[in-house]
């Protein structure tokens, strides 16, 4: 059989378009005031049921585009995610006389959440899906300390508030999608100033091949620098003549309901903060970035990505696990946020990851 050689202007051209579309998103994310881009349409919609949906989310309006941000509308939104569970009673204004006091100079203070007090949740509502006829898409509710908001109750600080930048998945039009993924796209991360770590968990499911990759790092650095985390979903059509470790990015019927927040120890002492939170949705790959630089770009120790997948069944979720013992992370029986560990409950796994590579 004759050997097939590998088309190597097609991929060089490919990894070009890439890293202009990661540049100039960061670039588009850091310039002026407001958001860069519209936000109509925004994929992190969450519904109305607020049964089901602990997560608000709030846009903010754009500014004036200019032609690059136009291109990018495609494929990159802005998003703020704010949690507000739906048993939070609504809170009122105190009316207070006013003061006689001489005024002094105003002081700095750090601006106010919307986060609710933590405990208020009630167990049997700690789950969301996109789907209001069930709480969760696993068919059934979730232990606590795999949902999100369940976490968020038990004291533990997982809810991210900030603004961030994130490429549209589901938009036909989204570039990545037709690139597919390989190692040397990692390889080539250096070339425009990324610096990230990650994780390819690979396993077979019903005679397709996987890979589940986790990225996290520093993306851009310097005054425009963001650092940010990503989970992708790739898979190989069995029978398919591929490039050695080539996937391409998951079709429609294989994406994966998912959520994810990033947590950074920003200040270097030991508090490791909630940065933004991608709502449970379907995915392919779900990205996020938010203003910042690590203090050793080459060492992402210093963030966390906090995952949950509901995958298609109980068998799939177990080989997903499994990849993950593989890979270094420790199954555990209660999920506590204890790093590079994971916990499976029927077609769900939540993990941390932090250390391993």
């Amino acid at each position: 059989m004759k050997k097939k050689s590998l088309n190597l202007p097609v991929i060089a051209v490919a990894l070009v378009a890439v890293c202009l579309v990661a540049i100039a998103a960061v670039l588009v994310f850091k310039a002026g005031d407001g958001p860069a881009i519209s936000t109509d349409n925004i994929s992190d919609s969450v519904g109305n049921n607020s049964n089901y949906y602990p997560y608000q989310e709030t846009t903010t309006q754009p500014t004036t585009q200019t032609p690059i941000q136009s291109i990018l509308d495609v494929t990159t939104q802005v998003a703020t995610d704010t949690f507000v569970p739906s048993s939070t009673k609504p809170t009122t204004s105190k009316t207070t006389k006013p003061s006689t006091e001489k005024t002094t100079e105003p002081k700095t203070e750090k601006p106010e959440t919307t986060a609710p007090p933590k405990g208020e949740l009630d167990p049997d509502e700690m789950s969301h899906s996109s789907g209001a006829s069930t709480p969760v898409a696993s068919g059934g509710k979730l232990p606590a300390d795999m949902t999100f908001s369940g976490l968020y109750s038990s004291g533990y600080d997982i809810i991210g508030l900030k603004p961030y930048i994130f490429n549209d998945d589901k938009d036909p039009n989204c570039m990545q999608r037709n690139f597919g993924y390989m190692p040397l796209y990692d390889a080539s991360a250096s070339l425009i100033d990324f610096s990230i770590e990650t994780v390819r968990v690979d396993f077979k499911y019903e005679n397709k091949p996987y890979r589940i990759q986790l990225w996290k790092g520093q993306y851009i650095s310097g005054d425009i620098g963001t650092i940010g985390g990503e989970i992708g979903v790739y898979t190989r059509t069995p029978g398919r003549v591929y490039l050695p470790e080539y996937y391409d990015c998951a079709a429609e019927e294989d994406w994966l309901k998912m959520e994810m927040t990033i947590l950074w120890d920003e200040f270097d002492d030991g508090n490791y903060l909630p940065q933004f939170t991608r709502n449970y949705d379907d995915f392919w790959w779900a990205t996020g970035f938010v203003d910042g630089q690590l203090k050793d770009r080459h060492d992402s120790n210093s963030l966390r990505l906090l995952g949950r997948i509901t995958f298609e069944s109980a068998e799939q979720a177990s080989l997903f696990a499994d990849a993950l013992s593989k890979e270094g992370f420790t199954e555990v029986s209660t999920f506590t946020t204890e790093i590079d560990t994971y916990k499976i409950h029927g077609k769900d796994v939540i993990f941390m990851w932090q250390n391993i590579r």
